[in-house]
């Protein structure tokens, strides 16, 4: 379900999360849920700002309970070290929020107030732990994707990710065994497994629906603009897919040291190549 379009991107409610403000909202927590759906907005648009300003297209935000995910609009946005300090922005400004309200902020008596801090510091906390979705799994994947590649690093920050709900849900267990107030953390553990499940795909996805998005203007119009480059095999693959732009096809050709030409790479072959190997990958891996 989306909420609004923000500076060109929709903000979307995951279903499952508005089944949850529903049945909080009939359990008389109404305002817990808006402060809540209130905070992770505020998390959400610190990661928008950031990737405008790094040159990050992002096409929609979807709200879950902890936070957000965004969807970028093409896989050449993916950079590790822009990814960095996208995926640190939310914390920052959520934990930064949660300390002005407490220190700042007058009337240390109120309640809201006091749901408002304890929210955004449950939030800047949580998304720091190391596993996709969360935001210190998309850290965790910056760095392992500048040694193994995205798609490995993907792999393995979903799995950490699938690991902590796991635990989640058993301490959620736990604690409904002993007093019944476990139910939250087996709720939002459920929405982590599911969302780390799905976040294993999601490189992929990307990755296809840029190529779709090529292939369907292709078929529409029946040509498509092409640009050709020349580069040596040592040029890094990202540093060639910098140049791409949604409107035209690029190929590269490549030329040794003598200016003869040993090959070509189509622009999905540099985009896998980018996928499977990371940013550290040069044209000759391909």
């Amino acid at each position: 379900m989306r909420l609004a379009r923000i500076a060109g991107i929709y903000f979307k409610v995951n279903p499952l999360f508005l089944l949850l403000c529903i049945i909080y909202s009939l359990m008389g927590l109404t305002q817990e849920i808006l402060t809540i759906t209130g905070s992770v907005l505020i998390h959400e648009i610190a990661h928008t700002v950031t990737a405008i300003a790094l040159g990050i297209r992002i096409a929609e935000i979807e709200l879950f309970p902890f936070g957000g995910q965004a969807k970028i609009e093409d896989f050449t946005g993916l950079d590790p070290e822009k990814e960095i300090y996208v995926a640190l922005a939310g914390p920052v400004v959520s934990l930064s929020a949660a300390a002005i309200f407490y220190f700042l902020v007058a009337n240390p008596g109120d309640t809201n107030r006091g749901l408002f801090v304890n929210i955004n510091l449950l939030l800047g906390c949580f998304n720091l732990l190391p596993a996709l979705p969360l935001d210190g799994g998309r850290v965790l994947r910056a760095v392992l994707a500048q040694v193994t590649g995205y798609k490995k690093a993907s792999e393995k920050a979903a799995l950490m990710g699938k690991i902590i709900a796991l635990c989640i849900i058993a301490y959620g267990i736990y604690l409904t065994w002993l007093n019944f107030t476990g139910a939250n953390f087996i709720v939002i553990g459920i929405f982590l497994f599911w969302a780390a499940n799905r976040e294993g795909k999601f490189l992929a996805y990307t990755f296809m629906r840029f190529l779709v998005h090529k292939k369907a203007e292709l078929s529409r119009t029946g040509i498509l603009p092409a640009r050709q480059v020349v580069s040596n095999p040592e040029t890094r693959v990202k540093e060639v897919l910098s140049h791409t732009r949604p409107n035209y096809y690029m190929l590269v050709a490549v030329v040794d040291s003598n200016h003869h030409v040993t090959g070509f790479c189509s622009e999905a072959e540099l985009i896998e190549c980018l996928f499977e190997k990371g940013p550290g990958a040069c044209l000759r891996d391909c």
